[in-house]
């Protein structure tokens, strides 16, 4: 998919003037680094084989997490998905020596990231007619563990090979900007975030919630 750098954003991540050295230098790298920007995204319909206290079932993965299988008690399906800034540039960061510049790629990166998560939520809409979902992911839930990310890839299978995406055995996903997780439609006004205590973090899209998470924590 085509990038185009939302300079407002990367301005107000960066906690900068527009005139300021900073912003300008921002900007020389985004465009030394404009071809090797290629973000991407893959989600996989998968219909949902079982769900019981402990967790779900999806053909033969099980996903361990009561949380998880509270969620999706009732539904019939699931959606796998992966969403990446792109290996190119993830490469040229992992390269870069000076620190300034390293930062300021990385804040590129997370533009890419979120450019490509909003593509995704649009093609879902189109494709599946899904306007509002819930995202679930492995490590945001307390008793789901970010080492099951590599199960989600399995089920993705050459859909990561082809965005060059792999997960690493500790769950961690490479390149960094990128997420994987499962989502389902649904009219309630939830995430996984509400249930992650994680005190920092850029991809936080709802404030944490003690009180659920207490009550989602009940066995």
């Amino acid at each position: 998919m085509k990038f185009v750098l939302n300079e407002s954003a990367l301005l107000e991540r960066l906690h900068c003037e527009p005139d300021s050295d900073t912003f300008a230098r921002a900007l020389e790298l985004a465009d030394s680094v404009k071809d090797l920007i290629h973000p991407g995204f893959a989600v996989k319909k998968l219909a949902l084989d079982g769900v019981d206290e402990k967790g779900v079932r999806v053909g033969d993965i099980f996903f361990e997490s009561r949380i998880v299988a509270k969620k999706l008690k009732g539904e019939s399906s699931v959606f796998a998905y992966v969403a990446t800034c792109g290996r190119e540039l993830s490469d040229r960061i992992e390269g870069t020596e000076d620190l300034p510049d390293r930062h300021l790629l990385g804040e590129i990166a997370y533009q890419a990231y979120l450019s490509v998560m909003e593509v995704m939520t649009l093609d879902v809409e189109r494709t599946f007619g899904i306007e509002r979902k819930i995202y679930l992911r492995p490590g945001s839930i307390r008793d789901w563990k970010v080492t099951e990310i590599r199960k989600i890839f399995t089920l993705l299978g050459r859909l990561c090979d082809d965005l060059d995406v792999r997960v690493l055995d500790n769950g961690m996903i490479v390149p960094l900007k990128s997420t994987s997780g499962i989502f389902y439609a649904s009219d309630e006004e939830f995430s996984s975030c509400a249930l992650c205590p994680r005190a920092h973090c850029e991809l936080r899209t709802m404030p944490f919630d003690e009180e659920l998470h207490s009550e989602m924590h009940r066995h």
